[in-house]
């Protein structure tokens, strides 16, 4: 008598009434390039070095446009907005500023900077655009790995004030461990900006180390260690660090986010050569972004795992779109070391969002004696 018919709700509304099922989840991922579109024209302007030298109270938008050259002044105050709106400014409607991320991390100047490593982290935007295609033929096309290879010094550079503030870390959680002698020989398999190198012999006067990278790349670690002052401390061989001539034995042996760009053979083979460089009661230091491990059965927790592991996953879908690597995952690092005789010790987090692994000879346990 007046009702509407029974069990009639809400268009797209589920069993029993409930909230009608949108489509939010599908616009964050469709706006996630506008977002970093932001990010990396703000760091083409300068906008976060401009708010930098304004101090905490910032700028109007007026004059943030007249600060990094922008003719565009409505622009400019849209762009701040959606900077405010991702977290990355402040503003109270008159005047925007830098969030603390931000100061630290997104200004130039920064010792932690990411402003070159923002725009260059996503690789070849080629490799992107033929994604489906590097799929379904199980190949990166040509021009993608050109692209990258050009990339590459660039790329590494952006990565070195992040990457030594890792380093720092493992050398003082190496230290803690009785794993850090006080003259290391230290070996760099894929050394990249050197980083590694110039940080972990810093507080070693009497370490010395051997860094291995391609053609490309080592002139990048050449100028670090140079500047460093480490010149006739490390050595840099040129070459594919599965076949270089490297001399060993070493206290150290470092494989930083290069695992993940392999395929899984090279990676194998790469993790059981530094395994075989290693002196006795030496350690090999893996830094990467690990996926998560396959599960042998449902688990219906497993949205749950892949949530909290988007940003490893990103990133190892990162080194899909561009190289023969897909990342690695924890289990692939243990079995791996097993076959070499040796086990994954430690786990550490000496920056947030970077996991290193420890992996060390195993002990051979003495054999039960009869009683």
């Amino acid at each position: 008598m007046g009702a509407g018919p029974v069990g009639v709700g809400p268009v797209g509304a589920g069993p029993g009434g409930a909230p009608p099922v949108g489509p939010g989840p599908v616009w964050d991922v469709v706006n996630g390039l506008a977002a970093y579109g932001a990010l990396s024209a703000a760091l083409e302007l300068g906008l976060f070095d401009a708010l930098a030298a304004a101090g905490e109270r910032g700028l109007a938008p007026d004059a943030l446009a007249a600060a990094v050259s922008a003719a565009d002044g409505d622009a400019v105050a849209l762009l701040a907005e959606v900077l405010v709106s991702l977290g990355l400014l402040t503003g109270d409607g008159e005047a925007v500023a830098l969030t603390p991320v931000a100061a630290r991390f997104l200004v130039s100047g920064s010792p932690a900077s990411m402003a070159a490593l923002g725009r260059l982290s996503p690789g070849p935007w080629s490799g992107w655009q033929q994604l489906a295609e590097t799929i379904r033929s199980g190949a990166v096309p040509a021009g993608t790995r050109g692209e990258l290879d050009a990339l590459y010094p660039d790329l590494v550079r952006a990565t070195a004030p992040t990457q030594r503030a890792v380093a720092a870390g493992v050398a003082a959680a190496l230290a803690e461990r009785g794993l850090w002698p006080a003259s290391p020989r230290v070996v760099d398999l894929g050394c990249g900006s050197g980083a590694w190198l110039a940080a972990l012999l810093a507080d070693r006067p009497a370490a010395a180390a051997v860094g291995v990278d391609l053609p490309g790349v080592l002139p990048v670690a050449r100028e670090t260690v140079a500047a460093a002052g480490l010149a006739s401390r490390v050595e840099l061989v040129e070459g594919d660090y599965l076949e270089a001539d490297v001399p060993g034995p070493a206290d150290v042996v470092v494989l930083a986010h290069v695992l993940r760009a392999e395929p899984p053979e090279r990676a194998r083979r790469l993790l059981l050569r530094a395994l075989g460089l290693l002196a006795p009661g030496g350690v090999v230091v893996v830094a990467d972004y690990p996926r998560p491990d396959p599960v042998a059965a449902p688990d219906p927790g497993r949205p749950v795992v892949l949530a909290g592991a988007r940003h490893e996953l990103l990133l190892s879908l990162t080194m899909a779109a561009a190289t023969d690597g897909h990342g690695v995952t924890v289990a692939d690092l243990r079995a791996w070391a097993a076959e070499g005789g040796a086990d994954l010790t430690d786990v550490l987090q000496p920056v947030p969002r970077q996991t290193v692994f420890l992996i060390r000879p195993a002990v051979p346990t003495e054999p039960e004696r009869e009683p």
